[in-house]
Parts: structure tokens; sequence; C-alpha cells
């Protein structure tokens, strides 16, 4: 039902842009400060609910190779939403800040068997042609079935998509990866100008399971370079926790757990090492 009605909200935007171009804006523009509000309301939220609060905003730097499994979709269809954990099935701005209990954490689904990275392994590394990828061809038929992904309506609209693509890749590989702030400080018109909202929505966004392990949510195109790039490193944003591991960073809040307490592989993880 979520997903239904942001995709029906979503056409509606973008109706009323391309025939109103100034209402069009004028609703991005709410949209944006919508979402930097309930952000900030999760972050006060958390301040009050839990001893080791949470900052949704905050970055946090991961080793991509840690990414390893996903919540989100792994094909390109005209439900892209079709596979995904039906828990995440909502805006991002709406995740961020938030801590659930259940099973979602147990998905076997990985990432690298999305349609994104056996793409972009099979035109990085093996040089073939993006017409000859599984991306090319589920996004066509998408476009062919009434969707428009990542705006594109039209195969030229895919085309000059995938030449983006080969553009973002030789800039990271070139450039380094750079996070959503730093792009906007460089002039980069495609970030947005409000900072909660940029780090929400454009930085790769991954939830933690209840032993600590990321989980992927979105951002698949950067993460996917990321891996084949070989970095160190990415910034991302965590947007929802297990409960039982924020009941553990509540513990260590409290000094009820201590470093040397934990095992080795928690010892320096990115969510605990500012509670010790």
């Amino acid at each position: 039902m979520i997903s239904n009605v942001n995709r029906l909200l979503g056409r509606s935007r973008r109706a009323i842009s391309e025939t109103h171009p100034i209402v069009g804006r004028t609703i991005s523009v709410a949209v944006r400060y919508y979402a930097t509000a309930r952000v900030k309301e999760a972050s006060l939220v958390s301040a009050i609910r839990y001893d080791a609060p949470i900052e949704p905003k905050r970055i946090y730097r991961v080793d991509p190779d840690r990414i390893e499994r996903t919540v989100s979709w792994t094909e390109i269809s005209a439900d892209r939403k079709g596979d995904e954990h039906p828990r995440f099935r909502r805006p991002k701005y709406l995740l961020a800040g938030r801590v659930f209990g259940g099973d979602w954490d147990t998905v076997e689904e990985r990432v690298t068997d999305s349609t994104i990275c056996r793409s972009f392994l099979r035109r990085f590394e093996e040089g073939i042609s993006w017409e000859q990828t599984r991306f090319y061809a589920e996004t066509r038929a998408a476009i062919d079935a009434g969707e428009a992904p990542w705006g594109c309506r039209t195969e030229s609209d895919l085309k000059r998509r995938c030449a983006q693509l080969d553009t973002i890749y030789e800039r990271i590989a070139t450039d380094g990866y750079k996070t959503q702030d730093e792009l906007h400080e460089l002039g980069d018109p495609t970030t947005s100008p409000h900072r909660i909202y940029r780090r929400i929505w454009s930085e790769i966004g991954v939830h933690i399971g209840r032993n600590g392990e990321f989980i992927f949510q979105d951002g698949r195109n950067r993460l996917a370079i990321a891996r084949l790039l070989d970095l160190e490193s990415v910034p991302v944003v965590v947007l929802v926790r297990h409960e039982r591991w924020q009941r553990k960073r509540d513990r260590i809040a409290r000094g009820e757990i201590k470093r040397v307490d934990l095992p080795a592989r928690l010892q320096s993880h990115p969510d605990l090492v500012d509670l010790f």
C-alpha cells in the first residue's frame, strides 16, 4: 500500500512539474523541508527514548565490502519495489533514525547479485557496451511498461543515463569518492541546498542488523562503483537499526558493556566507537 501511494505521488509530482514547472518546483521545495523536519523529529525522539541517541544525518565511513546483503530491490522492473522488504517500501526520510524489531535483518539477498552490480562489473571490468548488460535490458523493459526509472522515459534518455554513469565512474576513479557535502561545496548542481536532505536522500543508505552487520538500502550505483574500484571506505548514513543492536548501544552508553567485553569485530564498529 505504501509503495503504491508513494508511486502515485511520484507520478503526480512528475506530471505537475511537466505541465506547471513553477508549481512543481514549489512542491519539490516543500517536500525537502518536510523531509528535513521529519529527520529532525526522529533525532529529538531518539534523544528522549534512548541512552545512546541516534543522529540520523551523521556520516559514517564504511568499507563497501562490508555491505553484503540488501533489503532493497535487486532487479530493475516496472515494480522495482516488488522484491524489496515490505518494511522499507517508504521514502528514506521516513526511515531515518528508526529502530525496528523483527527478522528483517535475516535477508539472504546479496548486493553482488543485483542487476546493477552485475552490469557494472561487465561494463567497467569486462568492457562490454551498456546495450549488452542486464541493466540496459531491464531498464528498457521498465520504460516500455510505462515507468520512468531515473527519469528515463525513452531509449534516448536511457543512453544519456548510461553516459552519465560512465562519467561518474571516471570521476570517482580519477578524483576519489566525495560526499554530497563536498560535491555541494564544489558547486555540483545536482546536490540539494538542504544539508540534511542531501545527506539522507543522496548518500549511500544502510541499515544495521542485530549483530552489527550493514545492510544495503539505497545508493546502488555508487556502492557498485566503490566496490569495483576497491575503495577502502565510503560515506554512508544509517537509516534503521535493529532493536537488539540499539539495546546494545544503550548498554554501552550506560557503561554496562565495556569495549573489552565485545568481540574483536565490534570493538571498532563505526556505530559504537563514540559510545565508550
